[in-house]
């Protein structure tokens, strides 16, 4: 049935095949529901949220019973910055299925994106009153994340006996992760290690390529990446918006300076934008019929304008438009030359961390991505040295403006570290940058619940009371 192949193509990430067979369905039976959903979840990928929002809205027509449409339709409004909008979806697709966790997940979802701690914990706690279901191994890893509980009152237990119910191994992996949490704070340092390990290497199997995979590529970049690349920059360019990036390792505290900076009366933000990789670089391939990094020696002028007005689409996108844009995808340190090329007016700021606690950070918390780097330390620890050999290499090109920040120096000295900061780019400091965690825009990444308190130093030592068995994991 071609509804099942173009659905298994999507599964495969294979967007252009499934994309094809949906429209080849469409073509034949115009009403199709499930067409219109396997085109809207495409949009969604591919961040086109604007035709997302019409091609799943037509999908929820057709398919008036379905939550999971209602679900996409939900992301693409938070995608296109109608958070209302969401929430009225979410609403309704709850009112739907009252009696179903899955809809009450997914609203406490957008309430913990918004800041809305207390209706975020009702909602996961009266979903998890339901009774046991796959999603409630990520209600229960929500309500730990959450942290509002003791010794007395948690959800072990709860873990636990879900644990026997269920062979999934995502499902079991995520639980793993949710008692690791819950012993972390309950102060039982061996239990919690012995989970977090038990929940890397069960998402260790999910993973299909070794880091070591990485090298040729990584290799490639510095080799393409050259000085003269570099300065064939054209700086007659002048761009009414700053674009600037934040970049770095995951976990090295990019959400809390990206919501600090954008308290500044002078600046927006994308969030964790991929429209660099999954746009701009797939489009100078498909000009070029070059895989990246190679296709940087066959840019001309008009390949350069054109790559760029994809980029500034983006841009467009921010809400509301100011004269700096922040990215905050860490990898994009992977394309600092391309970017350069395409604005010589961006910034990039390289955010690092103490490498012990940042691999710690990586170690004990739940990535949905499953890359090798992100669930065993050894693989960790050679995805930092590829990233610190290539950041080597862009500060050996001297007209790239790149700037250095440590995060720990941020939390001991906020307001020296952003005015040094912001004096880089060219503006001054702003005190209400300090009140970022009442800032009520959407947060999704891992920090979603940390972001909404006052700056401290609390995760700074955290990862010294697992210093012996974290270390022997590097062996």
């Amino acid at each position: 049935m071609l509804i099942k192949k173009a659905n298994q193509l999507l599964q495969e990430n294979k967007l252009k095949e499934a994309e094809f067979h949906f429209k080849a369905i469409l073509n034949s039976n115009p009403q199709s529901g499930e067409a219109l959903f396997g085109l809207g979840r495409i949009a969604l990928r591919l961040e086109r949220y604007d035709a997302a929002v019409y091609l799943l809205q037509k999908a929820c027509e057709r398919l008036p019973h379905m939550l999971e449409p209602l679900h996409a339709l939900a992301d693409a409004f938070n995608g296109v910055n109608s958070p209302n909008d969401a929430l009225k979806v979410l609403e309704y697709a709850k009112s739907l299925a009252s009696h179903n966790p899955e809809p009450h997940y997914y609203l406490a979802q957008h309430y913990l994106s918004y800041g809305e701690l207390d209706k975020a914990h009702t909602t996961f706690a009266h979903a998890l009153s339901m009774g046991l279901y796959p999603v409630t191994a990520y209600i229960l890893f929500e309500l730990v994340q959450l942290g509002r509980f003791n010794k007395e009152h948690n959800y072990v237990s709860n873990l636990h006996h879900f644990l026997t119910q269920t062979n999934n191994v995502r499902l079991k992996m995520v639980c793993y992760y949710a008692l690791g949490k819950s012993y972390d704070k309950l102060e039982d340092t061996e239990q919690a290690f012995n989970y977090y390990v038990l929940a890397n290497k069960l998402q260790k199997k999910l993973t299909h390529f070794k880091t070591s995979d990485l090298v040729p590529f990584y290799e490639a970049i510095i080799t393409y990446n050259t000085q003269q690349l570099i300065a064939s920059a054209d700086h007659t360019f002048t761009g009414t918006i700053t674009p600037v990036f934040i970049i770095g390792m995951p976990r090295s505290g990019s959400t809390l300076l990206e919501q600090m900076m954008a308290c500044h009366s002078q600046f927006a933000t994308l969030g964790e934008n991929t429209s660099i990789a999954n746009q701009v670089v797939a489009f100078i391939e498909q000009q070029t019929q070059t895989p990246y990094p190679q296709c940087l020696s066959a840019l001309s002028n008009d390949l350069i304008a054109k790559a760029r007005n994809i980029y500034i689409e983006e841009l467009k996108k921010a809400q509301p438009i100011r004269p700096f844009i922040i990215n905050k995808l860490p990898s994009n340190y992977q394309s600092i030359g391309l970017i350069y090329l395409l604005f010589p007016n961006a910034k990039f700021i390289n955010l690092s961390r103490d490498f012990n606690a940042t691999a710690f950070s990586v170690f004990s918390n739940y990535f949905a991505e499953n890359e090798p780097y992100f669930c065993d330390l050894k693989e960790f620890k050679l995805y930092h040295a590829l990233y610190a050999k290539l950041m080597d290499h862009w500060r050996s090109l001297p007209s790239l403006p790149l700037y250095d920040i440590h995060y720990e120096q941020i939390v001991a000295e906020p307001e020296s570290q952003l005015s040094a900061l912001f004096s880089f780019l060219g503006c001054e400091y702003e005190p209400q940058c300090l009140a970022f965690y009442k800032r009520k825009a959407a947060v999704s990444t891992l920090s979603k619940q940390a972001i909404r308190q006052p700056i401290n130093t609390q995760a700074l030592a955290h990862w010294e009371r697992y210093k012996t068995p974290l270390l022997k994991q590097f062996e």
